[in-house]
């Protein structure tokens, strides 16, 4: 075989990344903007961010487990990454599910638009540090 998952998850998790925050960089400007257009690319990003993870997911816990056990996932590296960037995704795919039923009272909210920007920017910044600790992993930086 020409490539084994261990080359193509690295591929794969561009992705998630750049949609997740790309789509919050959209619904930062569609409040700033107050542009409806911008809140749908925020929307669809987010969406198709989580998609995208779920790819970037599952190729990780096969490098995972081609390289340790369940009993490395507490404490090793490579298990924080995995942990954190899994408790990321769950915090962004709730995000979605709330976006999707409370979409007026976010929209028109006040305060309930912040708590949601502030929470998808910890949220984003949270997936950028998992991804850190994945590339210091990896020994990419």
């Amino acid at each position: 075989m020409p490539w084994s998952i261990t080359e193509i998850h690295p591929l794969l998790i561009h992705f998630p990344i750049a949609l997740f925050s790309t789509g919050l960089v959209f619904d930062i400007l569609a409040h700033i903007l107050e542009k409806n257009d911008l809140e749908t690319a925020g929307f669809y990003s987010m969406f198709m961010g989580l998609v995208s993870s779920t790819f970037a997911i599952l190729s990780g816990f096969i490098v995972f487990f081609e390289m340790g056990s369940i009993s490395d996932i507490f404490n090793s590296d490579p298990g924080y990454h995995g942990l954190i960037q899994l408790f990321a995704t769950i915090m962004l795919l709730i995000l979605f599910w709330i976006r999707i039923k409370l979409d007026v009272d976010i929209r028109f909210g006040g305060m309930k638009k912040y708590i949601y920007l502030l929470i998808h920017s910890f949220s984003v910044g949270l997936l950028f540090s998992g991804a850190h600790l994945g590339a210091k992993v990896a020994e990419r930086i």
